[in-house]
């Protein structure tokens, strides 16, 4: 991998913006399947507001609100860590005033996340098993509030997280993204984002923005992995098949790559979660097991998101306005 693909992506970006939402994101999926335990580290920098929002989360079924995880410490307008932005301290390799730690060890490659707060210990080490993928594609119409560059790259993420004493060891395929642009989310249109690394050779990722109307969203961005080989969507589609409430319960994916290969996948929702890590929006994070290329069960998710307003609207639209979509 390259040294030049490696400072755009390892690192804060070297340009100038003077947006206000101008933002450095980063996230890391984790999950324990097999006890039904989901969770994730997410930072979002915003140097312009001198502030930084991020932290470890942790959900399984006891509660599908951030107030019955077993643990959640998604701080906001918390100031930036201490020295100069990008030259003291970078995208990942900083440690917050609330134990919140990333380290690069491989550009590319290995990434090292650990926090200790509150009784809860986190200390995992993601591994990349292909190269990034970067979201080329979409149109700044589609996505001018979110980034300017993202990008998705699959692995498998080893450690343990330990919660009031009580360890679990953590080694499951994962995936983890970062981007870097304005982010002003409160009117991004409805849309759905979803994953799932089955193996070292085996995988996709969707991200497809709706209008709101109807069950299905067009593919905009990806990746399908297969044999090995990584190659970036060209074309698909995400369709929500059933719901339990206003929430996806299966979900059915379509995608062709540039490579001409066809992906069909069908996930069913494992932990479901609900979230407001901003007050401008609203999703669903949802545990699922997907099966496909052969695959059954393989771990994943399904990620489906809303403005504000529209979440709100959404959740009051009753079992007839749900059935619609």
């Amino acid at each position: 991998m390259s040294a030049e693909l490696s400072e755009s992506l390892d690192h804060f970006y070297r340009g100038e913006s003077d947006d206000l939402y101008w933002t450095d994101s980063s996230w890391f999926s984790w999950a324990i399947p097999e006890k039904d335990i989901c969770g994730l580290v997410w930072t979002h920098f915003r140097p312009n507001m001198n502030c930084l929002c991020g932290g470890p989360a942790m959900w399984d079924l006891s509660g599908q609100h951030v107030w019955e995880f077993p643990f959640f410490d998604f701080q906001t307008m918390r100031r930036l860590p201490e020295g100069r932005y990008a030259v003291d301290y970078d995208k990942y390799d900083f440690t917050t005033p609330w134990s919140l730690s990333v380290k690069m060890i491989e550009p590319l490659q290995t990434y090292r996340i650990s926090y200790d707060r509150a009784g809860f210990r986190l200390d995992l080490e993601f591994n990349a098993i292909a190269p990034p993928n970067i979201m080329n594609r979409p149109s700044p119409e589609q996505l001018k509030s979110a980034f300017k560059l993202h990008f998705e790259q699959p692995g498998r993420i080893h450690g343990f997280v330990e919660l009031e004493g009580e360890r679990h060891e953590v080694d499951t395929f994962s995936i983890r993204d970062g981007g870097h642009g304005p982010r002003f989310m409160e009117m991004s249109p409805p849309g759905g984002y979803a994953w799932s690394t089955a193996d070292e050779k085996t995988g996709f990722h969707v991200l497809a923005p709706g209008s709101g109307e109807g069950p299905q969203s067009k593919v905009i961005g990806g990746y399908i992995l297969r044999d090995g080989v990584l190659s970036p969507t060209v074309d698909g589609a995400r369709r929500v098949l059933e719901r339990s409430g206003p929430r996806p319960e299966v979900i059915e994916v379509k995608a062709t790559d540039e490579l001409g290969r066809e992906l069909h996948a069908i996930g069913r929702a494992q932990v479901p979660a609900e979230f407001m890590l901003y007050p401008d929006r609203g999703q669903w994070w949802t545990l699922f097991k997907w099966d496909y290329e052969g695959a059954s069960g393989a771990v994943g998710e399904d990620q489906e998101y809303y403005g504000i307003h529209e979440f709100r609207k959404w959740h009051r639209a009753g079992p007839e306005g749900w059935a619609k979509r």
